[in-house]
């Protein structure tokens, strides 16, 4: 987060009210965090500058991992993954989890010029990270696919094809829903910064 070197108050990000009179300002608070003029950091940030919901600062530096579309994404190819990512997550997890929500409406030219915003990028990072854990990777080998790759529609298709095909595996609900091994001892120690936890706890987090 840049903060202002007289006041150690934080900063707007980019698309807040008064953030092009704070970058004009203070630069080099600005620098800092990889934000230049034009208010884009290296490898974006999510859509509508800082994160949705007062996500945690763990989670911001994930949403902005999500890489720049090589051409615009069709938001009809989005809203069918988001709604195929919120079917799997309903079965695999027995309906626990909220559904991923993401507002596409007012889009001009029905094209998303942004990465993947971060209310699907995140979840799709959780469930990746959830699949390398579970029995060995056996799944990730099976479904899984790289977030950090989808840059174009092709991508968007295939990661909503894999989701799809997880949905219909039982094996794999029951392997998520399976109490974890040494889960009360991973509970007492918080995880390190910028890790998941464990697969119950990431789908969790990711989705919240």
């Amino acid at each position: 987060m840049p903060i202002d070197p007289a006041t150690g108050a934080p900063l707007p990000y980019p698309g807040e009210p008064g953030f092009e009179e704070a970058l004009a300002a203070n630069p080099e608070a600005y620098a800092a965090e990889g934000i230049a003029p034009g208010g884009q950091p290296p490898g974006g940030l999510p859509p509508e500058g800082p994160p949705p919901g007062g996500m945690a600062p763990d989670l911001a530096q994930l949403a902005a991992q999500a890489p720049m579309p090589e051409k615009p994404f069709s938001i009809k190819a989005l809203e069918t993954l988001v709604k195929q990512f919120n079917d799997t997550i309903d079965k695999l997890g027995g309906g626990d989890l909220p559904p991923v929500e993401v507002d596409f409406t007012g889009v001009e030219g029905k094209k998303w010029t942004d990465p993947l915003p971060p209310q699907i990028f995140i979840p799709l990072l959780a469930i990746n990270e959830a699949l390398a854990v579970i029995e060995d990777g056996k799944y990730q080998d099976k479904y899984g696919f790289d977030p950090l790759e989808i840059t174009s529609d092709v991508e968007v298709r295939k990661a909503t094809a894999q989701l799809k095909r997880m949905a219909g595996d039982k094996k794999l609900a029951e392997a998520l829903m399976a109490p974890v091994e040494g889960a009360e001892e991973m509970a007492e120690a918080p995880p390190a910064p910028g890790q998941f936890p464990e697969e119950d706890q990431m789908l969790a987090e990711g989705l919240a």
